[in-house]
């Protein structure tokens, strides 16, 4: 077995993961949508690409496969053809086969599956069992609205919406033939961060995921945000027992995530994230950068070594800030407490991240006030 040294990591954001693998000690190269100022930071080489083609562009990184020892695939990619690849590059994807990842990413294919175990998820139809199947569509107007509209793949939440009564649900089923249609569970979003072999998981963290914040000016009402780690909850060991049975049974390996909503009755999930999650900062923030998750992720892809559990010493936060105008850059955001960094003078749309306030404290209000500050000096850098 090949020694890793080299590590290209690749989606649609990788600051975190590239972060976090050169702090362990790798030569870390990065490919993504962004090319923030601390990612190219921690890449020996940055290469670019378009957010609008990405699944394209991951031919682009061919050359640059060839040259590494191993590769990580980020969010973005979770439908991304790999058989272009050599079949000695194909192995050097540190993580889940790609026809995995993208089995698991199908959320109306997972849905099938947590059926399948038992598994509480919210009731869910698909675009064409309500514009087509008879049978079905009566089912679906006994959803109780609002009902949460969803693409099949894809995360972030970007693409979710609301239906609010039966007329809209029939409509935008009929107009996106790729969507899910699902009940809206209220509750706490968390999310379990998760590192396993082939033999074994344990679960590292839980989390709280902070999703379509004002305060935040997200973009839509189920807009990923940020996280608050660790999430304290009197459901705690249920989440990570679902969450372990859940990456056991779909044979998932190295870091993996599983999102939940927690109600007053206690944990329904929502997706499986088979890949890198967006919590990785704040996860490793709360253990006082004792614990490093790429380091932790390719020993146990490469081989059965598992790290011990390791208990948060502290809460960490961050919180993305989304433009709410457009704007340009003109701010050095490069001290301290800021990460995903643009740079100066680059031009932001509505909607699109900015960059990320990240916070610590003795509490999870006190990370969340400090992570907030830092969000506050971002709005203040854009005109």
């Amino acid at each position: 077995m090949h020694e890793i040294r080299k590590i290209l990591a690749a989606g649609y954001s990788v600051r975190h993961i590239v972060s976090s693998g050169s702090r362990a000690g790798y030569e870390m190269y990065a490919a993504d949508a962004f090319g923030d100022v601390d990612t190219k930071r921690s890449a020996k080489k940055y290469f670019p690409l378009n957010s609008l083609q990405l699944q394209a562009d991951v031919k682009l990184l061919k050359d640059a496969i060839r040259k590494v020892d191993g590769v990580i695939i980020g969010s973005g990619f979770e439908r991304a053809d790999f058989n272009f690849l050599k079949a000695e590059d194909r192995r050097k994807i540190l993580g889940n086969a790609p026809e995995l990842t993208k089995e698991v990413s199908n959320k109306a294919w997972l849905l099938s599956r947590l059926d399948d175990l038992g598994v509480l998820h919210p009731l869910t139809y698909t675009s064409r069992e309500i514009a087509e199947d008879e049978k079905k569509a009566k089912q679906a107007k006994h959803l109780h609205y609002p009902v949460v509209a969803k693409p099949a793949y894809g995360g972030g939440g970007t693409a979710n919406f609301f239906c609010l009564n039966e007329k809209e649900l029939i409509r935008w089923a009929k107009q996106l033939p790729g969507f899910l249609f699902q009940e809206y569970i209220k509750g706490k979003h968390a999310s379990v961060s998760l590192i396993s072999s082939k033999r074994e998981a344990i679960s590292v963290s839980v989390n709280e995921q902070l999703i379509g914040l004002d305060s935040l000016d997200a973009p839509g009402p189920f807009v990923y945000c940020g996280n608050i780690s660790p999430f304290v909850t009197i459901f705690s060991r249920q989440l990570c027992e679902i969450a372990v049975e859940l990456t056991n049974e779909l044979g998932l390996i190295g870091s993996n995530g599983v999102d939940f909503v927690v109600t007053d009755d206690g944990p329904v999930v929502i997706e499986v994230n088979p890949r890198f999650q967006g919590s990785l900062d704040t996860v490793e923030l709360s253990t006082g950068l004792n614990l490093n998750l790429v380091d932790a992720h390719v020993k146990a892809v490469r081989g059965d070594l598992l790290m011990e559990r390791m208990e948060a010493k502290r809460y960490a936060a961050k919180a993305i800030a989304f433009a709410k105008q457009e704007g340009m850059i003109i701010e050095n955001f490069d001290i301290g407490g800021i990460v995903d960094i643009p740079e100066k003078d680059r031009i932001v749309k509505p909607g699109e991240p900015i960059a990320t306030g990240m916070g610590i404290g003795d509490s999870k209000e006190n990370a969340f006030a400090e992570a907030m500050k830092n969000v506050e000096r971002i709005k203040a850098g854009i005109r």
